[in-house]
């Protein structure tokens, strides 16, 4: 996995004064040549992958079915997982792509129009240095409350109250799939790479879900529809 960080930044502008002209008008050779030279800047493909992306959002709900027959009818999503989540309740996972185990989660219990229904937003990272960087960065931000780390099966995870009070989560995605919801408190942050993919894999070895993540990704795809030149690649 592994990436690097992408500035934003363009490289600095070079201002050309423009070409002179032969006695019958036309450019020079050079300046031609110049004219037909691709613009790196602005030509070139993105070949890095971004160290972060916008993952999935969760939301409380009044009516969980009606929530999920909105977007499995409107939007195309499917239905992942669903099970109960603690004191919750009812908590749904939804998706359209099979590179993501969820796009959309939808927890039972929302009680008030007027209330705070937003239960938090995710974002991907590429890896578990990634993912320590930014618990490291959270450690000493200020106003940053409830710092955590979950290992959810599928992904590794940190959570934490941002600023004003709201819910985010960053993770890394295992090489594993697990019926979800599904918590433990195992991931130490401080292990290495190989001591952690250790104890997660000795986890789901007594969950009769368990399995590789590509072996559930295929099976979705085949669920979306998707033909084999249709499927993202990892």
């Amino acid at each position: 996995m592994g990436g690097e960080v992408l500035t934003g930044r363009p490289p600095p502008l070079t201002v050309r004064p423009p070409p002179k002209q032969n006695g019958s008008g036309s450019r020079s050779a050079a300046a031609r040549r110049s004219r037909q030279r691709p613009r790196p800047d602005r030509e070139a493909p993105m070949t890095l992958k971004p160290s972060i992306r916008l993952s999935h959002a969760g939301f409380h709900v009044f009516d969980v079915d009606r929530m999920v027959d909105f977007f499995t009818t409107v939007y195309g999503l499917r239905v992942t997982d669903r099970g109960i989540a603690g004191e919750t309740g009812e908590i749904v996972f939804l998706c359209a792509d099979p590179r993501d185990h969820h796009q959309l989660v939808l927890y039972e219990g929302r009680t008030s129009r007027e209330g705070v229904h937003y239960n938090h937003m995710s974002f991907e990272v590429n890896d578990l240095d990634r993912l320590r960087q930014i618990y490291r960065a959270l450690q000493d931000y200020p106003g940053v409350t409830g710092v955590h780390t979950m290992n959810h099966g599928v992904s590794w995870a940190v959570y934490c109250h941002d600023p004003e009070g709201n819910r985010t989560e960053a993770f890394v995605d295992t090489p594993w799939y697990v019926n979800q919801p599904y918590y433990a408190d195992n991931l130490d942050l401080s292990l290495s790479d190989g001591e952690i993919a250790e104890i997660t894999r000795r986890m789901l070895e007594t969950e009769p879900t368990a399995e590789p993540v590509e072996r559930w990704r295929a099976r979705f795809a085949e669920e979306l529809g998707l033909g084999p030149a249709q499927r993202p690649s990892a």
